[in-house]
């Protein structure tokens, strides 16, 4: 048997055919018997031979593969949407290559600057922090202007026309905003490490509005991740309040630090209601009330609409909103 890969090339060496009756037997091509396609079929699995998918899609117009480009796979949110992902593509002739961000601008234009040149036939993608803290989106443009179908999910630029998967974070912020005030807190807080993202913007107005609408003063604490604890707990140390809604999992570890070097009680001092994942919230002590998005929903939608687009050779442009759902527990 051959080492290493083994070219279309030497294949029909070997078998002492043509390149072309190789490449027709391969794609199961009628032109070919059924027993030449066995035999080639049988040489090219001994020698090794695997098509070059890059080659194949500059002649046929498509690779059969899609990237995902998302900024992490620590964060829980991206992890299990890249699973919903998967659990779609797997089942399909398509493939994946996973691309992380790092929440840079500059990796995610290289990134897209290297798939859309024949490399894969579309993109999934949950924009970085720092794109949209630039605002710059031309490489999203250009994979457009060169016919490559976009998905972008969670994190969206609403000027850019392509198929979106979101939350709705506006209205699930106004609803957990509105719970706490019939629960007899007027003192809430809200806390943000994502103020750079749309999706931290959308949950900041929510929670505004539920507020003036209730005759309550806003008060919103935005710090980046590295000070957002030291932030809170100066806040906390000098006014008073009853209830913290944190707007991504940084945001919730502070809180939850914060209250109890503090001595403070949660629920009963202080309520705590946050973003963090499923699998770790009943885990703290008390048990974190937490705002689920479905991520593992949102990519398989995510995927589910990409591949009606590849397929119908289509942009049939929408935007999906999934629910999110409050889990109720002990910090609230």
């Amino acid at each position: 048997m051959a080492k290493g890969r083994t070219t279309l090339k030497q294949l029909a060496s070997i078998l002492g055919v043509s390149i072309s009756t190789i490449s027709k037997a391969l794609n199961g091509s009628h032109e070919i018997s059924e027993k030449t396609k066995r035999r080639i079929v049988e040489i090219a699995e001994m020698y090794n031979y695997r098509p070059n998918k890059i080659a194949l899609g500059l002649k046929s117009g498509s690779t059969n593969t899609i990237a995902v480009v998302i900024p992490s796979v620590q964060n829980s949110f991206f992890a299990r949407a890249l699973y919903g992902i998967e659990s779609v593509i797997s089942d399909t002739q398509y493939s994946t290559v996973v691309c992380l961000t790092k929440e840079s601008h500059k990796k995610e234009v290289d990134n897209f600057d290297l798939l859309s040149n024949g490399v894969v036939d579309g993109f999934i993608v949950a924009v970085s922090e720092e794109t949209q803290k630039l605002k710059k989106f031309s490489h999203f443009e250009d994979a457009l202007n060169d016919e490559k179908h976009i998905v972008m999910f969670d994190r969206v630029i609403d000027s850019i026309s392509c198929t979106k998967v979101i939350t709705n974070d506006y209205k699930a912020i106004s609803e957990t905003t509105n719970n706490l005030i019939k629960s007899n807190r007027n003192q809430i807080v809200l806390v943000s490490a994502i103020n750079n993202l749309n999706v931290g913007m959308q949950r900041t107005k929510g929670y505004s509005k539920a507020m003036l609408e209730a005759k309550l003063k806003p008060v919103v604490i935005e710090a980046n991740r590295n000070d957002i604890e030291k932030v809170l707990k100066n806040y906390v140390v000098n006014n008073s309040l009853d209830a913290v809604i944190a707007l991504d999992t940084d945001a919730s570890f502070a809180a939850y630090k914060v209250v109890s070097e503090l001595k403070k009680n949660i629920p009963n001092d202080i309520a705590v209601i946050g973003y963090m994942s499923e699998r770790i919230a009943p885990y703290l002590t008390p048990e974190l009330s937490t705002i689920n998005q479905h991520s593992f929903t949102i990519g398989k939608m995510a995927a589910k609409m990409l591949l009606e687009q590849l397929e119908s050779k289509e942009n049939n442009d929408r935007t999906l909103v999934v629910d999110s759902t409050l889990s109720q527990r002990k910090s609230s």
